[in-house]
Order: C-alpha cells, then sequence, then structure tokens
C-alpha cells in the first residue's frame, strides 16, 4: 500500500532538525521504502510503499515513531512526540437519548462511539483541509474530514453518520443475508452475497456497510445536527471477502482488512473528539460507549543478546540491542543472559517470535553494516538441488542444440485431457478452486499436454519437436500429491528411431549404463506394440514410443508422433559428469561380419545384447546392413594386452552362433576382414 505524507504534517509527531532528505534516505535503509520525496511550494511529500504486514505504519504517526528509531541510529537527535495512546480522555455527559447497540463479537472485536451534540456541517480549518488535500484525499466538510483526518493522522478509519437518522437510536451489528441491498455513500447500490459485516437500524434498513463504506440513508448533510462517531476494529476475513466480492476498495477497507490495533480504537475516538471541537464547533459530548469484551493481553518473549549477534553476525552489546527496541515502542526487562521484551500492542500481528526481534534489531541496525558472510554450520542439503539444476541446464541445452523446442504448457488439464492421460479422474489430483473446466486436474503426466500443443501446431510448421521438463503430480489419498519432474519429448512424423538415438546420446552423454527391454505397456496415449524401455538395474529411466492412433484421433493429429518419457529424477541420480578413461589398446581389433536370419520379429537391441554377453573380448558390435529378414551384424574382437589367436576367435563365434539359434535365429554367412 503507497501512502502520501505532507512533511509539515510529520513534524507534529517527529521532532527532529534532520531534512526531509536525510529522512527519506533513513527511512529507506532501515524502515519503509521511501519511492519519492516530491518538492512543492512549501513542503515536501514523502511518497511511502508499507508493507502489507506493518498496518501500524500506515499512517503519519506510525512513520513518525519508525523516523525517531532510525534517525537515532544514525546519531541524529530525534523524538517521537504526541503519542496517540497517551491521549487524555475529554469530559462527556450523558447522552439526551439513549443509544442500544448489539455487536457479534466474532465479527467486532471492538466497537466505540460517541454522539457529537450540536455540529456546524462548514469548510474545515484551513490546516486540516490542506493536510488531506497534499496527501490526496479531498477535502469535504467539518465533519466527514474529520474521519479521514484522524485515519490519515493515526491509521485508524473512522466512520460518522447523521445519529438523528438512526431510527429509534438502535444499530445492531450483524451479518448480512444473500440478496439483502445496501446503497453506500458513493451512490452506489449493491446486492449482498450474504455473511458480509453490516448494521441495521430499529426499522431494520441496512445504514453501514461496515469495514468497506457507510450506508447513504444516514449519511452526514448540510443540516446534520448531531452527528454519531463510531470507530470498531472487525474481523479482517469479512471485510476483505466483501470488499473483492463486490468489487469496493477503499482505504479504510485495506486497513481493516490487515487487523489494524484494537487498542487504538480510543485513542482515535479521544483524538477526534477534540478535533470535533475545533473544525465543527462541537457544542458538547455524549458518554462514550466502548464495547471491548476481550482487551489485549501483552506478549512477552525471551530474547538472548548471544543468540540475536550469532543470528546477525556482529556482536552488538547488550545496550545497543535494548536501546533499538526500546525506541521501537518495545518494553524491555533484563533477567540474568536474557531479556524479555513485552511486545506493543501495535505489532502484536507481526511479532510473535524470537526471529521476528532479531530482524527488528538488524534492520534498524542497518543491514548494510552486517557483514557479508555465509554464517558457518549452514546444511549442505541443496547440493541435491544444485546438481539437479546442472542436469536439467545441460539436457535443455542438448535437446536445443539438437533442434528441438522447449515449450511451457500448464501443470492443469482438463478432464478431456486427463482421460487421453489414461488415469481415472477420481485418482487424480483435483482443484478445490479451478478457474475453469479446462484447468481442473493437476496432470499426471506431461504428455497430453504437450500433444495439445503439437496439435495445435500442426499447420503451421512441417516438423515439429518439441520437449518439455516440468512437474507431475500423483495423487496419494491419505497423503499430500507426489510431485516428480520429468523430461519428454514429441517428434511428429514417422521417425521413431531418429528419435530413438537421441535419447541413447542423451543418455550416454550422462555417462549412464542403460540396458534396453520391449515391454507392453499400460499407458492408453502409447502405441502397446511400440515401446521400449531404457532401464539401469531396477529403475526405469526412459520409455520411448509411438503415440496410438486412438489418442492422436481424440486431438484431431492426423500424423504419426513418437514420444519419450524420461524420469528425470532417476535420470540424474544415475548421472554422472566425470567420464571413465581406459588406455587405448596396443594391439588391433580383428573384425568379422555375421549374418543372421530372423524368422520372427526381434528386437535390435536385444540381439546386440545377446551377443555383447557371449565374452569381455566382444567390444562392440554395430549393424551393418539389412536385407528383408536378415542382419548382419559387423562385431569387433579385441583384448587389451595381448593378440587373439585363430582358435579364440573362433570359439567366441561358435558362442554367439549358439546363443542367438537357441532364440530361433539361424546364421547364413560369415565374412572376416
Amino acid at each position: 500500500m503507497n501512502i502520501i505524507i505532507p512533511h509539515s504534517w510529520l513534524k507534529d509527531y517527529l521532532k527532529t532538525l534532520a531534512t526531509p532528505e536525510k529522512i527519506s534516505d533513513v527511512l529507506s535503509l532501515c524502515s519503509c521504502s521511501v519511492e519519492k520525496l516530491e518538492k512543492t511550494a512549501d513542503d515536501f511529500l514523502y511518497h511511502i510503499e508499507i508493507t502489507t504486514n506493518r498496518v501500524d505504519m500506515m499512517s503519519v504517526s506510525g512513520v513518525a515513531r519508525e523516523a525517531a528509531a532510525a534517525l537515532k541510529q544514525f546519531g541524529i537527535k530525534a523524538e517521537f512526540k504526541n503519542d496517540p495512546y497517551q491521549i487524555k480522555k475529554p469530559k462527556t455527559a450523558k447522552t439526551i437519548k439513549e443509544l442500544t447497540v448489539k455487536v457479534d463479537q466474532q465479527l467486532c472485536p471492538r466497537f466505540s462511539a460517541v454522539v457529537l451534540k450540536k455540529v456546524s456541517i462548514i469548510k474545515s480549518a484551513r490546516i486540516v483541509s490542506e493536510r488531506l488535500i497534499k496527501s490526496g484525499i479531498r477535502s469535504i466538510d467539518s465533519i466527514v474530514d474529520i474521519s479521514n483526518y484522524i485515519m490519515k493522522a493515526l491509521g485508524q478509519p473512522v466512520h460518522t453518520f447523521d445519529y438523528d437518522k438512526i431510527v429509534n437510536h438502535k444499530m445492531i451489528l450483524r451479518k448480512s443475508l444473500r440478496g439483502e441491498k445496501i446503497t453506500t455513500l458513493d451512490g452506489k447500490t449493491f446486492t449482498l452475497p450474504g455473511d458480509d459485516i453490516v448494521i441495521e437500524d430499529g426499522s431494520g434498513k441496512l445504514i453501514d456497510l461496515c469495514g468497506i463504506m457507510g450506508g447513504l440513508n444516514s449519511a452526514v448533510d448540510k443540516n446534520t445536527k448531531n452527528v454519531l462517531l463510531f470507530i470498531q476494529n472487525y474481523n479482517p476475513l469479512f471485510v476483505r471477502k466483501t470488499s473483492m466480492n463486490l468489487s469496493q476498495r477503499s482505504e479504510a477497507a485495506a486497513i481493516f482488512e490487515k487487523s489494524p490495533d484494537p487498542e487504538l480504537v480510543m485513542p482515535a475516538l479521544l483524538e477526534a473528539c477534540n478535533l470535533a471541537k475545533k473544525n465543527a464547533n462541537t457544542a458538547g459530548l455524549s458518554e462514550i460507549l466502548d464495547i471491548y469484551p476481550n482487551p489485549y493481553k501483552q506478549k512477552k518473549i525471551q530474547l538472548a543478546p548471544d543468540y540475536v549477534n550469532a543470528s546477525i553476525g556482529k556482536t552488538l552489546k547488550n545496550q545497543e540491542i535494548i536501546t533499538i527496541l526500546k525506541n521501537l515502542g518495545f518494553a524491555v526487562k533484563t533477567n540474568d543472559k536474557c531479556l524479555e521484551i513485552s511486545v506493543p500492542s501495535w505489532r502484536a500481528k507481526d511479532i510473535s517470535i524470537k526471529q521476528d526481534l532479531v530482524e527488528e534489531v538488524a534492520r534498524i541496525y542497518g543491514y548494510f553494516n552486517l557483514p557479508s558472510v555465509v554464517p558457518l554450520g549452514l546444511p549442505t542439503k541443496t547440493q541435491a538441488e544444485a546438481k539437479s539444476f546442472i542436469w536439467e541446464t545441460k539436457a535443455k541445452n542438448l535437446l536445443s542444440a539438437w533442434g528441438f523446442t522447449e515449450i511451457y504448457s500448464y501443470s492443469f488439464i482438463s478432464e478431456i485431457l486427463a482421460k487421453i492421460s489414461g488415469v481415472e479422474t477420481g485418482k487424480l489430483v483435483k482443484l478445490k478452486n479451478p478457474l475453469s473446466g479446462d484447468y481442473s486436474y493437476m496432470r499426471p503426466t506431461l504428455i497430453p499436454s504437450m500433444l495439445q500443443v503439437l496439435g495445435q501446431n500442426t499447420g503451421n510448421f512441417e516438423n515439429i519437436n518439441i520437449f518439455e521438463l516440468a512437474n507431475i503430480y500423483l495423487n496419494q489419498p491419505q497423503n499430500l500429491p507426489i510431485q516428480k519432474l520429468n523430461l519428454d519429448i514429441l517428434s511428429a512424423g514417422d521417425n521413431f528411431f531418429k528419435i530413438k538415438g537421441y535419447l541413447e546420446a542423451l543418455l550416454k552423454i550422462f555417462n549412464i549404463k542403460f540396458t534396453v527391454k520391449a515391454k507392453q505397456t499400460k499407458k492408453e496415449y502409447f502405441d502397446h506394440a511400440k515401446n521400449l524401455n531404457y532401464i539401469a538395474g531396477e529403475k526405469v529411466i526412459a520409455t520411448i514410443a509411438k503415440i496410438s492412433k486412438k489418442t492422436l484421433q481424440s486431438l484431431a493429429i492426423n500424423i504419426p508422433v513418437t514420444a519419450v518419457e524420461i524420469d528425470f529424477e532417476v535420470l540424474t541420480s544415475l548421472a554422472n559428469a566425470f567420464k571413465s578413461i581406459k588406455p587405448l589398446p596396443k594391439y588391433p581389433a580383428i573384425i568379422e561380419d555375421l549374418t543372421f536370419e530372423f524368422p520372427h520379429l526381434a528386437y535390435y537391441q536385444e540381439i546386440v545384447d545377446l551377443i555383447k554377453k557371449v565374452s569381455p573380448l566382444i567390444t562392440k558390435v554395430n549393424l551393418k546392413d539389412s536385407f528383408k529378414n536378415k542382419l548382419t551384424f559387423r562385431i569387433y574382437y579385441q583384448h587389451p594386452t595381448q593378440s587373439l589367436t585363430d582358435k579364440e576367435i573362433s570359439q567366441t563365434r561358435k558362442s554367439i552362433v549358439n546363443n542367438l539359434e537357441s532364440k530361433g535365429l539361424r546364421l547364413v554367412g560369415t565374412l572376416s576382414n
């Protein structure tokens, strides 16, 4: 949230000789970010960004308190003055007509009110109107301006109503019913969705959309004589929900939804009463009504100075720590080697544990004063993540160099794509509040959403080769879903063996020893007859297959598609950046070609594996030629330390032939080189 604060107003709460430029620099270094310091004809305006956790700083007084603490740390004399929590209670008299109030405490933890009698609806005092205008708020009249002035000065929204328009002087604060209507001060009429915080009067009319804006039917006008001024603290969840549902944003709503300090309610009410006498010539006040059954109980935190020093990497004296905390409004008691810190009410929402206090000390002391060193004893569990990132980058670079295009598709899929994945929708991770029906489930595989991308681009490109490295989500009924990293590749066209070559090249570059096995897949989107698994030990690293015709038809894709699914977590666990190097053999290899006849379908890799298992003397096997059902393999025989004899070659060849003939193959030709 961004606010504008005039320097002239800041000086009401901050006593210092520091220039606006210096105050701006110090705040930006140790507290809130001053986005711009604007010089006007007679003033300086601070444009400040306030983080959502610091609702206590959404005011002139809140920023002044921070500025005083930060300036002292820079050796500049500064004092926070006119503390609103120290405002004295004014003298009040009993109201002529009793105000009846009924409040739902779950919706409104604190409700306070006072009647301003015989007010004058006139132009505001010059200082009030000028300060509001400089802060970006329009000056309206002597009563409405009180509300905005107090909200800006103290950070507590204030509401004003014409007391005589409230029927029977009765107010019931409750949840709205679905379909109830209210017209707010800006003339807009809203049909409420229900469960909004509202106030009705004695006639049942809604007179306030609480935390958002008051009702037009009880608004202060030029004929108003008696004003009901009331200040509350609301349940922030209801205010936020109503504000978003109705698209009705206001500065009051922005504050209420961040839980302002309930202890600030009475100081704000008292300050408003004092201002009413000066700005609206108020003749008198009623008794002050204050419904506050559960006052703030001060929170106490134990903080060891040694812990602070160990956390920030700097040795501060105990008194330095105490001074910083006291300047921020914390009460401090010293107990042996520990400090007992009492948290002020305005910091109760964002200060809960000792680490929060360490952060307070560090920021006021100055992050720029802390040493730039890595703390000792940090866990090294990030090494695995770093390793994974290295391999991710390597895989992406390789595929990109080979002509593949990286894509990014949504992690959410529709029911149609969910069915293509082959997993029953009841077993998928389903979103509780999906943006639309197209984003109802978390995908258990990358393939369906990648196929959708491929299908959308088939008319635009001749060759489509894409890959995606992303998470998939596997449901666990009794636990959180499993999140796994997968690398999938899709290639349009009849190029199964070409993609197979790229996959094997990738695995070899990652230095992974693998075997290839043909296996019937259970995955609906794969062609059951054409798929290979790449295995290391008992782990399946990857699967390559053609996409089934049924799946392609369901997505209106009329060309064949080859797909590769890689379990990237398994891949990186097996990958090795260090290659083993063997010395070159002293003796040349003996090469011969063996031609076999295949009476039935056989997988090339299975035949190669059978040949290599025969003897360690077989160092390499290549497919040299093929014709119909005949394949010619070129086999390399080599010993690292000696020449091979004809007898050794003959015995090895015989074992190869026996192995393959046992699988139904028949030797039909031999050629030595």
